[in-house]
């Protein structure tokens, strides 16, 4: 009796004897269904990048453990990748104008991109989703180049992931909080894949180091002087700007809601402004009192007059039908700002951080300042007050004791 042949030689590490000069690749065979024959299968991908042995074995050990969970799982190198049709959501709107974003393939790492994207665009408000779209664009391009999207997306690694990342940071010296939200919006993915999709058994991104430049980017409080300057030029120059960023100081609406809101989410009656669920950052409909000075402003501006239907923000510097482009108030702001020669640091996004140092140095209740900022907690109130206002103190500033 024969002796029965072997189907599988489970994948192994290929050292060259650790010589780190030499190609490393992960090797494995499986015998071919149609022929009958071993064929012999090897893994070079991410190897040569890396320059210590040790590295070079962690990742085989991360390319052996995929490899050996999706044979396990029943599938074969030689298995013919599925051809299906899809929405290819990762191409550009003028592309997807002229030739549409119905695409047929084989099933790869830009389908299930598509359709990660296509469970967000449902669950997200549109700015969070471009952003979304953009940085997976981004990573989807990468891959391809790389020939990632040829592999299984089983066989993407920590170690891919964390090429992508060195990448980005050489290319475009983004900082690091910018390859943090690549990270995170990676590692919704892949839970995605894992939890989802079950094509996956653990999510390649949750060891990847955040790197890139450490910088302070969160937008500073404006000190009273240089508000004063910016407040009356815009006045003068620019009244839409001017009404925008009172509506960030006295109400900490964010600018993307402020853009999208029409006048009949100002009710005078009430005295308040209502944040659709349609346009918030969180997705629920909330509501936000109306400072008396905004108040008087509005009741001049004959607010309860107009269509109800119409933009606030608007071409012409009036209430209209279109509301204005995502980045049209920042240009607008930044301009004005480098022409009176104030500092970069202070941002569009500045006026609502401004209006939380007035309130909180007035002794406004952390309760009432969580409301007002749309908090889902007052962890996270408390968190915003620690990381930007420096609260002011009439006792430690008058009453501290002499040092000696």
């Amino acid at each position: 009796m024969g002796r029965k042949k072997s189907l599988i030689i489970l994948p192994h590490l290929v050292d060259a004897g650790g010589d780190l000069s030499k190609k490393w690749f992960v090797e494995y065979s499986c015998r071919n269904p149609h022929s009958g024959k071993m064929e012999r299968f090897r893994e070079y991908a991410g190897f040569a990048k890396l320059e210590t042995a040790e590295e070079r074995r962690a990742l085989a050990e991360e390319i052996i453990r995929s490899i050996n969970g999706k044979l396990a799982s029943g599938w074969s190198p030689f298995t013919k990748r599925k051809e299906v049709t899809y929405q290819d959501r990762l191409i550009s709107e003028s592309f997807a104008k002229r030739w549409g974003r119905e695409r047929e393939s084989a099933v790869t790492l830009r389908t299930y991109l598509s359709d990660f994207l296509a469970l967000k665009e449902a669950t997200v408000i549109p700015h969070s989703y471009q952003t979304y779209r953009s940085k997976l664009r981004i990573f989807c391009e990468w891959a391809e180049r790389q020939g990632l999207d040829e592999l299984h997306v089983a066989c993407l690694t920590s170690e891919h992931i964390q090429d992508f990342m060195r990448h980005i940071v050489e290319r475009n010296d983004v900082s690091r909080r910018t390859v943090s939200k690549y990270k995170q919006i990676l590692h919704g993915f892949f839970d995605y894949m894992v939890k989802q999709r079950g094509a996956l058994t653990e999510n390649p991104v949750s060891g990847v180091q955040v790197i890139g430049r450490v910088t302070d980017e969160a937008p500073r409080p404006i000190p009273d002087k240089e508000r004063k300057i910016l407040l009356d030029c815009m006045r003068k120059r620019d009244p839409q700007l001017w009404l925008f960023c009172l509506m960030e100081y006295y109400c900490a609406i964010r600018p993307n809601e402020l853009r999208l809101m029409k006048t009949g989410d100002i009710d005078m009656e009430k005295e308040v402004i209502r944040v659709s669920s349609t346009i918030s950052k969180n997705r629920m409909t909330e509501y936000v009192n109306i400072p008396r000075q905004l108040l008087t402003l509005f009741r001049k501006m004959g607010i309860d007059g107009m269509d109800r239907e119409l933009y606030l923000f608007s071409a012409g510097g009036e209430p209209g039908e279109r509301p204005l482009g995502k980045n049209n108030f920042r240009f607008r702001f930044d301009r004005l700002r480098n022409r009176l020669g104030i500092s970069p640091e202070y941002k569009l996004y500045s006026f609502k951080h401004t209006g939380g140092v007035a309130l909180v140095n007035a002794g406004i209740d952390t309760w009432e300042l969580q409301r007002h900022f749309r908090h889902k907690s007052i962890d996270t109130t408390e968190h915003y007050i620690r990381r930007n206002f420096a609260v002011k103190s009439d006792k430690l500033k008058n009453d501290f004791p002499d040092i000696d």
